[in-house]
């Protein structure tokens, strides 16, 4: 038996829940049942009963917890008052945050995942316009959840660690009123002699917008850019122009969005250099998220 299985006793019968347990514990749900079970196993007893209201605990299981509560308080004072010399020692991670976390619903997760962890101070960057790969490789951010640029537009990509967290067709973004969005699907052909809304000049949505016109010899009327997505996508919406993003900016930015033909798939990345990969912080981040996205799909 270890504190940390005893703690999770307690904190499933707080929940009367195994999944809400495993939620606030940032634990998949399969983890955690595998340590009660095996805590079971080791003590020779059930600790909990299923009934129609959820978990309940058997009256040994109450037993284990009346006895665990105090203990648990006890190890809670132990480990504040061994950290008291670190605290001005906190880690700090720099954050930048695309897009796609908001329209998919992810930055409340990422808050509550620090806000369980006052030990690291983070600094969140939204521009739009920031090149995310240039400045993990400058040193100005510590990892990025965001779409990663297309290949052709990141030289010596091989010192970028990149795990994709959730995976989204692409699409043509326009306003709800125009024309081209009873559309089923369009191609990049489509576009032929329209306005386009890009990011600043020469960042990464820009460079891949370009890359994908000028792949299919496309002759675009103007481009509008912009520093920040809810200018671009005020664009979008007031009919001045299209442009390149996931099904998920439909609902979130109240845009249409028309998926491309043929199918193209862009995902939500977890990244970082590769030497930052050795940051327990880092890796452990990286884990809750991907366990959070598992099989998501936009």
């Amino acid at each position: 038996m270890t504190i940390q299985q005893v703690l999770y006793v307690l904190e499933i019968a707080n929940r009367s829940s195994v999944s809400q347990a495993a939620q606030k514990l940032y634990l998949s749900q399969s983890a955690l049942s595998q340590q009660l079970r095996r805590l079971e196993e080791e003590l020779g007893y059930s600790l909990f009963a299923r009934t129609a209201n959820g978990l309940q605990l058997t009256p040994e299981g109450q037993r284990f917890c009346e006895q665990a509560a105090p203990i648990a308080e006890r190890w809670g004072e132990f480990c504040k008052s061994v950290q008291k010399r670190h605290r001005n020692e906190q880690l700090r991670l720099r954050l930048g945050i695309g897009s796609r976390v908001y329209s998919n619903d992810l930055f409340s997760n990422v808050i509550e995942y620090f806000d369980a962890r006052p030990e690291i101070e983070v600094t969140f960057f939204t521009e739009a316009g920031l090149d995310v790969v240039d400045a993990l490789r400058k040193g100005e951010l510590d990892l990025a959840l965001d779409r990663l640029p297309l290949e052709d537009t990141v030289p010596d990509s091989g010192d970028l660690y990149a795990a994709p967290l959730i995976r989204e067709r692409q699409c043509v973004l326009m306003g709800t009123h125009d024309p081209l969005a009873t559309r089923s699907y369009l191609s990049i052909k489509d576009l032929q002699g329209c306005n386009m809304i890009s990011g600043l000049e020469d960042s990464a949505e820009d460079r891949s917008m370009r890359s994908a016109i000028r792949k299919h010899h496309i002759t675009v009327n103007r481009i509008y850019r912009s520093d920040g997505i809810e200018t671009s996508m005020r664009l979008v919406r007031e009919g001045k122009g299209l442009a390149f993003g996931p099904a998920s900016f439909a609902d979130h930015f109240q845009v249409a969005a028309i998926p491309l033909e043929p199918e193209t798939w862009v995902s939500l990345q977890f990244i970082c250099l590769q030497t930052n990969l050795k940051r327990t912080e880092i890796k452990r981040f990286r884990d809750y998220l991907a366990e959070l996205c598992k099989n998501r799909e936009g």
